[in-house]
């Protein structure tokens, strides 16, 4: 048999078997779903938090011929925000069409064009400007709040109760900028400059465990924010403490490519940043940041014999930020040409480095001929002469950036980095499964940069005592728990989604059959072994993607606790909110109707206690990207549902063909 192993340290169930396939049963836990009344303008997105939750309805798909919910411009074209009370279910039309919208406790505040929205909003200059409008509960009526100095997808960011927007107004005296932090129930409040007198207008980016990033565009304000003898940068960092109700606005002082550039934060005190970026060299007065001479190790491999030339890369810098502390901030320079992502640890930061931005075949020793990879690369927090980025040849291996969930192939879980290495990509083969024609696997390892000799691990699983019999001792009950008909391990894990970030100690990510499947003696995971008898799968087949939430146990070792159900393979969305994961199931793929249409081609939404087999089908999802659920990981979540796949007029408007949302409450 094979033997498939959930970890159970932590509560005193009989054998759970990982990836083991349970029972849908009936949803009669306390998660209620509730239905909007209006298709959904799947594009706009669902904003929720707390008890509040704001959807955009779809004019165009609202009713037969559309419908005017605005009732200001007399077309059907608009989306228009709808407020829904996720404890109540009472769902209020606002009658407002907008772009956006934050929620902060019971107020909700929506970014709205006049143009769009048919009326004058702030009596100013016609019908043409970008407003904050106010709607709650408690005052029904939408009210103006601001005009807003808006960059496109600009939206307010909501923290520790207080609400933060660049406000287009005129300066009245020096040090002072256009964001603007409110209070419901009391009137903005003015964000002073750190460089005063100069006064700045600044944009929000996002928000990151508190610390909002925001960019200060050179061309609009007239002034050189980084000493580089020009006025002309578009995206200049700047950062505020969202914890602070009265904050300051901090210039960083380093040039971004594009306000879609990654970042990224770790807490290491009140009003106490670890930041990491990517510093845009042609910004940055034409600068050579990953130039050798001005670092005192060496920054690439020794195969690597010249270092980059050019100064037209993003290279990966940090700051500790200390709003304490007053006076010009200095960041530090890495010199690791990256992309796309950053990411903050314990002590370190990382960075996905194209080797052709590096000038370097990062992966050569590999056996790997060419310059076409992404690799992982990081380094320790120092001053900047002190800087020695990870180089041995052994550490430095292609990532499957391809892959689905937003992280590239590259994730923190408990400070240590996770990845997903492209075997083909790294021509090396790491798992050497039976059977196997080819290295072609992307394969999960991890590495602990503060280890004393960091190295990638690709084997995940308790070797300390014999896991095969009818019962084996817990220190087996760690890792993959794959084993063969001959009670050989079967250690290793591919993945085709992996998620952006980690929430708590888990990371949620793909477990693909093929990999311990390769083996012609390991057969499907996704089939009946405990925890529930389902018939599904049939016939039999190791093509399946399953859904996992991994952490780390004794050891250490990568442990990956889930279920035997198929996902949505490259968007399987799996969520970690309220002690549960939520992920998206394919009938297909599991060759079983979960929505009961009569048919075996819809996806649907699922839960599943952390701790425990128990996965409940809870409606149809749909195939729209991302996160199954949106939420708040606090109060409840939101989700599409398809029509169309579920066969049912959800808001009977005598069609099905729309996208709905549906909502609970944890």
């Amino acid at each position: 048999m094979i033997v498939a192993v959930v970890r159970s340290v932590r509560f005193p169930l009989p054998l759970l078997l990982l990836l083991a396939a349970c029972g849908s049963g009936d949803d009669s836990s306390g998660f209620a779903l509730r239905t909007t009344t209006k298709a959904a303008e799947a594009s706009a997105g669902i904003v929720v938090a707390g008890d509040w939750m704001v959807y955009f309805a779809s004019e165009n798909f609202s009713g037969p011929a559309g419908t005017d919910l605005n009732t200001n411009d007399a077309d059907a074209i608009d989306q228009v925000a709808f407020a829904v009370n996720l404890r109540s279910g009472v769902e209020t039309n606002t009658g407002v069409a907008a772009l956006g919208a934050a929620i902060v406790g019971g107020d909700v505040y929506l970014v709205v064009d006049e143009a769009l929205d048919g009326f004058d909003w702030n009596g100013v200059g016609g019908i043409g400007g970008i407003v904050l409008v106010h709607w709650s509960q408690a005052v029904p009526v939408p009210a103006l709040v601001d005009t807003l100095d808006f960059a496109p997808g600009e939206l307010p960011q909501a923290v520790d109760g207080r609400l933060y927007y660049a406000a287009e107004t005129a300066f009245v005296a020096g040090g002072e900028t256009n964001l603007r932090v409110l209070t419901p129930g009391s009137a903005p409040v003015q964000v002073p400059n750190d460089t005063s007198p100069e006064n700045v207008r600044a944009h929000l980016i996002r928000q990151d465990e508190g610390l909002l990033f925001c960019f200060v565009d050179e061309t609009e304000n007239g002034t050189d924010r980084n000493n580089d003898g020009d006025a002309t940068d578009g995206h200049m960092l700047a950062l505020l403490d969202g914890t602070n109700a009265t904050p300051t606005l901090r210039n960083v002082g380093r040039p971004m490519q594009d306000d879609s550039d990654p970042l990224d934060a770790r807490t290491l005190g009140t009003s106490h940043w670890l930041v990491a970026f990517l510093v845009d060299e042609a910004g940055h007065g034409g600068t050579n940041l990953n130039a050798q001479a001005l670092f005192m190790q060496p920054l690439l491999p020794e195969n690597c014999l010249g270092s980059d030339s050019d100064a037209l890369d993003q290279v990966l810098s940090f700051l500790d930020i200390d709003f304490a502390t007053v006076g010009a901030l200095t960041p530090i320079n890495t010199g690791l040409a990256g992309h796309d992502r950053v990411l903050v640890l314990n002590g370190f930061v990382a960075t996905i480095s194209d080797e052709v931005e590096a000038n370097c075949n990062l992966n050569a020793v590999t056996g790997d001929a060419d310059m076409n990879d992404d690799v992982a690369r990081w380094v320790a927090i120092a001053a900047q002469a002190d800087i020695a980025p990870a180089r041995e040849p052994e550490q430095l291996h292609a990532l499957a950036t391809g892959i689905g969930g937003g992280s590239m192939g590259l994730s923190v879980l408990d400070d240590r980095l996770i990845a997903v290495i492209d075997e083909a990509a790294d021509s090396e083969d790491f798992d050497t499964q039976p059977g196997e024609i080819v290295a072609d696997h992307d394969l999960v390892a991890w590495l602990d940069p503060a280890a004393g000799t960091p190295v990638w691990h690709f084997s995940h699983q308790s070797q300390t005592v014999d896991c095969c019999g009818a019962n084996p001792p817990n220190p087996c009950r760690h890792g993959t728990g794959i084993f063969d008909t001959d009670c050989d391990s079967e250690p290793f894990a591919g993945t085709s989604w992996m998620a952006a970030e980690e929430v708590g100690d888990r990371l949620a990510l793909v477990f693909l059959e093929e990999v311990p499947g390769t083996n012609p003696n390991v057969g499907s995971l996704n089939t009946n072994l405990d925890c529930g008898l389902v018939a599904k799968d049939q016939p039999p087949d190791k093509t399946d993607g399953l859904p996992v939430w991994a952490d780390f146990e004794a050891g250490p070792t990568l442990d990956f606790d889930g279920v035997g159900y198929s996902v949505d393979l490259n968007n399987a969305g799996i969520e970690i909110a309220g002690s549960f994961a939520f992920f998206r199931v394919s009938e297909a793929a599991d060759n079983r109707d979960y929505n009961n249409d009569g048919q075996k081609n819809d996806v649907v939404l699922f839960r599943n206690p952390l701790l425990a087999c128990g996965p409940v089908s809870m409606a149809t999802s749909s195939l729209v990207p991302g996160q199954v659920i949106t939420t708040d990981r606090q109060r409840g979540a939101a989700f599409l549902s398809s029509e169309s796949q579920a066969g049912i007029d959800f808001n009977d408007d005598g069609d099905k063909v729309d996208l709905v949302v549906r909502y609970f409450s944890f």
